[in-house]
């Protein structure tokens, strides 16, 4: 049973009974499409730049955007789902690292600047020791 359409960049629509976002990729259900079929219409990554989502009278309530990686069909009984995930940023995707490491790097260098003064105070604490101990033997 269709509950809604949704209308792809090139002004085509099809009858769905689902499109949402899940787990970070677009999800969509097709009842009256064959695998084939759905593959072919979701092969052209321009032409998911946008997908305008529509009730039954063609009236647009929202849309998803930059969803333009094909992932595959999946069947499950009479319904086929298309899944669609975001083309990944490269730069993004290198921002993201090096801040990553750089965070990494400022722990480590807290952790060493710890571990500096610790080991700066037991060797303050055993020059203490040293002295008690050269004092006590009266030298």
């Amino acid at each position: 049973m269709n509950t809604s359409k949704i209308r792809l960049v090139n002004g085509d629509t099809y009858p769905v009974t689902r499109a949402e976002v899940t787990h970070g990729r677009l999800e969509i259900d097709f009842e009256e499409k064959s695998c084939e079929e759905i593959q072919k219409i979701f092969l052209v990554q321009d032409n998911l730049e946008t997908i305008e989502l529509l009730n039954l009278d063609d009236e647009k309530y929202g849309e998803i955007v930059r969803y333009t990686v094909y992932s595959g069909v999946t069947l499950v009984g009479e319904i086929k789902t298309v899944i669609l995930s975001q083309k990944t940023d490269p730069v993004q995707e290198r921002l993201t690292s090096v801040e990553a490491k750089a965070l990494e790097a400022t722990i480590l260098a807290q952790n060493a600047k710890t571990e500096t003064t610790d080991i700066a105070q037991q060797v303050t604490d055993l020059q203490l020791a040293m002295c008690e101990m050269y004092e006590g033997m009266g030298v």
